[in-house]
């Protein structure tokens, strides 16, 4: 269940969730828990998946590294989703003096040095793999408690400006973090420490600066088999909107092949060196970083402001599709740049507002974390099948392919989020 939260001066039930009235003013220590936390919960994972785990499977399997590639993201995508859901049915149960979701976020970032600890000064194909299914597995536990904190603690009228100020930290991670990554792709334990240390410092410092309050004195469930199911099955009553939501998440993700491809797109198909085509990426990750957070920092203000998030977000998805072709007619490392600058723009206003739409369309406030976690999961299966579609189009179209792909899924999502109905 949600924790009970003191936002002006009163008890805010668990049972209701917190209202506009509660909270008169923006709540800033869990917005910048946010900013803070969606900056390190993403770090290191999405430097190691995006550059250094394609980069070590290179190194190990060279011939076969796309369809290993597309094997590891297989067994990923099953236990990420379990983890996922497993991770937010247990924080939305939790009881403790610091709340119900900080003890899995220093939980998670324990645990997570350790796997890719192991993961970095290995070459042992196995011991590899187990580290870094270990790690997607706290990694995603850890997300779900995380991403908890806007539902638990943001009353939906400030929850544009709190879903902006997430998209900025995430945005800065999802480029960042493979500026940094991708100077290291030849010498990748390096690049995971230095990842580790980026990622735990910000998710550490995202729970000294919300200070999520005790939760102890709320009441527990008795156990029943009715409330277990509730408690880790989707929900029954979830609605129209809330499935929209899933799905559109899941498209959202699913071209994210054409980035887990990168560094090969650019060495087998654009003719790069390796060392050249990682010199490619940290600029396009830098350029993109830039594009995202200037955009982000102002969308989710904007949408409060005017009280709208389905339109921008519905544009900015097919902002980022529209740019797919230039790549696609153009196969150059500079037009390939181009793209990924433009498309950052839309991708900013997405991770803004993402999140606000999808809190908005949650069911039960003493469910958040968990139905929250199913969403986060239809990204994370669509982050994790991008590759198994990515290399089919590959195999069957060659890497030209990945871009008009790009462009229809694209598209689909765009027309999930302009029929949410609950969302303006």
């Amino acid at each position: 269940m949600a924790a009970q939260y003191v936002s002006n001066g009163s008890g805010v039930s668990p049972h209701r969730g917190i209202v506009d009235e509660d909270q008169p003013k923006f709540p800033w220590k869990p917005g910048l828990g946010l900013l803070f936390g969606g900056a390190g919960w993403y770090w290191a994972g999405q430097a190691v998946n995006a550059v250094l785990l394609p980069a070590k499977i290179g190194q190990i399997d060279p011939q076969g590294k796309v369809a290993m590639v597309a094997i590891v993201s297989t067994v990923t995508m099953v236990i990420s989703i379990f983890a996922g859901i497993i991770g937010g049915a247990l924080s939305d149960m939790t009881r403790t003096r610091f709340g119900s979701r900080t003890p899995w976020i220093v939980g998670g970032v324990i645990l997570g040095t350790i796997a890719l600890l192991c993961f970095a000064f290995t070459s042992h194909v196995a011991v590899v793999l187990v580290s870094w299914w270990v790690y997607a597995a706290v990694y995603n536990a850890m997300l779900a408690a995380g991403c908890a904190w806007q539902p638990d603690q943001v009353a939906p009228r400030w929850r544009g400006t709190a879903s902006s100020l997430y998209g900025v930290g995430h945005q800065a991670a999802l480029q960042g973090a493979q500026v940094v990554a991708a100077l290291f792709v030849t010498n990748i334990p390096t690049g995971v420490i230095i990842s580790l240390v980026i990622g735990d410092v910000l998710s550490l410092l995202s729970v000294a600066v919300c200070r999520e309050p005790s939760n102890t004195d709320v009441p527990r469930e008795k156990f029943t088999i009715s409330a277990a199911l509730t408690n880790f099955l989707p929900p029954k009553d979830g609605g129209r909107d809330y499935w929209l939501a899933a799905l559109a998440r899941f498209l959202w993700m699913v071209p994210g092949g054409i980035g887990t491809y990168r560094l090969y797109t650019l060495t087998d198909y654009m003719g790069q060196s390796e060392a050249d085509a990682g010199k490619w990426m940290s600029f396009m990750a830098l350029l993109a970083v830039i594009a995202a957070v200037s955009c982000g920092i102002i969308a989710g203000p904007i949408a409060d402001k005017f009280r709208s998030i389905k339109i921008p977000l519905g544009v900015a998805i097919l902002t980022v599709g529209l740019p797919c072709w230039l790549p696609f007619f153009i196969p150059t490392p500079v037009m390939y740049t181009i793209y990924v600058a433009v498309s950052s723009l839309g991708s900013g206003v997405f991770s803004s507002l993402d999140q606000a739409i999808m809190t908005t369309v949650l069911p039960n406030p003493k469910n958040a974390a968990k139905d929250l976690a199913f969403l986060n999961s239809c990204g994370v299966v669509g982050n994790l099948c991008a590759p198994l579609l990515a290399g089919w189009v590959i195999h069957t179209f060659g890497y030209a392919g990945l871009f008009p792909m790009g462009f229809i899924v694209l598209t689909l999502a765009a027309i999930c989020v302009f029929f949410i109905k609950k969302v303006h």
